[in-house]
């Protein structure tokens, strides 16, 4: 009984013409979609209550004229260049976990084993890029 029951609301609605809405209502339900935020990874959710609690930082390995575009705020500057080139990263804590981003996710993984041989001792490098990280709602400098 039950079964039927079902198929016969099932039917009902196919039966039914569609809703149409208006184009205002379709921009405006869009708009509000598009407005979340979208929800973070788990390995982004950690990184951001670790940076916040202290026990972690991360660099930022694009180089300067990328960074004058934009930087999140929880971000330091630790150009990939500057690396290559045996500088070491200043007023940093080579003792904290140590995320890495760039641009789009390339450049970390050759910042990571320079990092770890000026002895970091925990790297990570993230797969998302700048842009990505701002669009899951990082806040910018």
């Amino acid at each position: 009984m039950l079964v039927a029951s079902r198929l016969l609301t099932t039917a009902a609605a196919l039966s039914r013409p569609p809703m149409r809405a208006s184009m205002p209502a379709l921009a405006a339900r869009a708009r509000s979609i598009c407005a979340q935020a979208p929800e973070l990874p788990p390995h982004l959710e950690d990184m951001k209550e670790e940076i916040a609690s202290g026990e972690a930082q991360l660099f930022d390995v694009r180089e300067p004229g990328e960074a004058q575009q934009g930087m999140l705020a929880v971000a330091t500057l630790v150009p990939l260049s500057a690396l290559q080139q045996g500088m070491r990263p200043d007023e940093v804590d080579k003792d904290k976990l140590t995320y890495v981003h760039c641009a789009a996710g390339i450049r970390v993984h050759y910042a990571a084993p320079i990092l770890e041989k000026m002895g970091f001792e925990r790297v990570v490098p993230l797969q998302e890029g700048y842009a990505t990280l701002v669009q899951l709602g990082f806040e910018q400098k």
